[in-house]
């Protein structure tokens, strides 16, 4: 990660009275676990604010109001609270690890002055192979949180959830498995270098 995105986390946190701005593997936290999920999993890094950003930016207005926004591998939160500033009927975040839920659910509790435009947030602790996922338009955002077979297992159970009509948007920061999408028909809407926007 480049200096200017780490200091810029770092001025997130400072800004906002939170603590997302860190590395770890899944294995250094949560020394109890016992689901196979952590052995899928990746390690927790916060995604660059101005990445977030600009990758949202990719999406029509329309796409916001109308979508809830689910982080998929949510860490500390950071996601799901610039999420927040952004017009979506609700925001959810969805972690796998005790540890990294637990300081998501401190942090959302104490951050301040967000431009918060969605109010209706939740934080949920569980593997998001199996999550119930909302009705109704979704935008997924993944920052690499699993490897591919776990990342087309969610994809899938994302899928299966949806009605007629219901639309998926994948905004997929550092893209490694970019192929799981391709694989599923995804269309790409937008490419930048630090990832794509897609409808599944």
């Amino acid at each position: 990660m480049a200096d200017s995105q780490r200091s810029g986390g770092r001025r997130f946190d400072r800004d906002h009275g939170v603590t997302t701005h860190a590395i770890f593997f899944l294995s250094e936290l949560d020394r109890d676990r016992r689901s196979e999920a952590y052995a899928h999993a990746t390690h927790y890094e916060a995604v660059p604010v101005g990445d977030f950003r600009a990758l949202m930016a990719c999406l029509d207005a329309e796409v916001l109001a109308r979508s809830t926004f689910v982080d998929v591998g949510a860490g500390m939160g950071r996601a799901v609270m610039l999420a927040m500033e952004f017009p979506f009927e609700q925001v959810c975040g969805i972690e796998l690890s005790r540890s990294l839920h637990e300081i998501a659910r401190e942090n959302l509790a104490g951050v301040h002055d967000l431009r918060v435009r969605c109010r209706d947030v939740r934080l949920l602790r569980g593997d998001a192979r199996k999550a119930r996922y909302p009705k109704g338009d979704l935008v997924l955002f993944l920052f690499n949180p699993f490897d591919a077979q776990a990342l087309g297992a969610t994809l899938a159970r994302v899928r299966e959830t949806r009605e007629a009509g219901d639309e998926t948007y994948v905004v997929y920061h550092t893209p490694v498995h970019r192929e799981v999408l391709d694989a599923m028909g995804a269309q790409t809407l937008a490419e930048l270098p630090c990832g794509i926007v897609a409808r599944l």
